[in-house]
């Protein structure tokens, strides 16, 4: 999947037009009217143009991959280990779990081509040591994608951490130290 890595960030080409899109709703009142018509009639002429290979790409219509057993999901998360998410439904019965019961759940959304998710990699496993109590998973970008777009995830890697059902925090970056700012808030569970 070709990406864009800005320092720490890696983000999808894909999402290259929702970002423009968003940053739009800032730069059009500073541009004359005339100037921000124009720019509108354009590119919806090059998003009508390129919506048949959209579906051709990651994000918009590849085939999803199947997480077995066999290749890596676990059904179940050894304390101070990290997981892999199999499936959606996974991710919400653990949800409806934490709820229940006195654990977070920690989610690192990666992929194996984003070299900032492979180097804070060994540090997230780190931090799943130190809150034996808590899950931490990860989060497949390619084989998991309804996943992600349900999660609002916009780069990789991305960190969410959930407690009692409820997300109470996100990061996007390979930074080691707001990862570790943000997983302190499972110190008050």
């Amino acid at each position: 999947m070709p990406v864009i890595c800005i320092g720490p960030v890696c983000v999808p080409w894909t999402c290259i037009p929702a970002i423009v899109f968003f940053l739009w709703k800032f730069a059009k009142p500073l541009l004359p009217a005339d100037w921000a018509a124009s720019i509108e009639k354009q590119a919806a002429k090059l998003w009508e143009a390129l919506a048949p290979y959209m579906e051709k790409v990651p994000f918009f219509g590849k085939k999803k991959g199947k997480c077995t057993k066999e290749n890596g999901a676990a059904e179940s998360v050894r304390p101070g280990e990290v997981g892999h998410l199999a499936s959606a439904e996974q991710l919400q019965a653990l949800l409806q779990r934490s709820k229940e019961g006195a654990f977070g759940v920690v989610l690192d959304f990666t992929a194996s081509w984003c070299k900032p998710c492979q180097a804070i990699k060994p540090h997230f496993q780190a931090l799943a040591g130190s809150y034996p109590g808590h899950v931490f998973l990860q989060v497949d970008a390619d084989e998991l994608e309804d996943v992600v777009t349900r999660s609002g995830v916009m780069g990789l890697p991305t960190f969410q951490v959930y407690v009692g059902g409820e997300q109470v925090g996100s990061i996007t970056g390979a930074d080691e130290a707001k990862l570790g700012t943000l997983i302190s808030h499972l110190a008050a569970k």
